[in-house]
């Protein structure tokens, strides 16, 4: 193998397992066959599967189990953050409140019309 490691754009590339494109551009950056470009990119993949299987499974620990109200206050809390970051505030009214009111008014003011018509 001529180059032992891969540039950072490749080696994203093949994490995100994008490997048709890796290996294309890879041979056409550094003038390679593209036998040469899926050895060595096969060659990066596993070494880092080598590397990722040496870590001792320990190092995770178990995810918790959430109750559906904790799922459900996580989402809120982080969507609220996310809200804060991009600073937007929030109506008082939602749209879909406002929708429903216009429609229900209007179901009324005919219906009046119809009774003072037929009345």
């Amino acid at each position: 193998m001529a180059q032992s490691t891969l540039p950072s754009h490749i080696k994203q590339l093949v994490d995100k397992k994008n490997y048709v494109i890796a290996i294309k551009t890879h041979a056409q950056e550094q003038g390679i066959s593209l036998d040469e470009a899926k050895q060595q990119i096969d060659a990066y993949e596993n070494q880092a599967l080598a590397a990722n299987s040496q870590t001792p499974s320990t190092a995770h620990p178990a995810p918790s189990v959430e109750t559906k109200e904790q799922g459900f206050s996580t989402l809120t809390q982080g969507l609220d953050n996310h809200l804060k970051q991009e600073n937007i505030t929030l109506p008082l009214l939602p749209r879909w409140v406002k929708r429903v009111s216009v429609i229900i008014l209007v179901i009324l003011i005919i219906g009046w019309l119809f009774y003072r018509l037929f009345k």
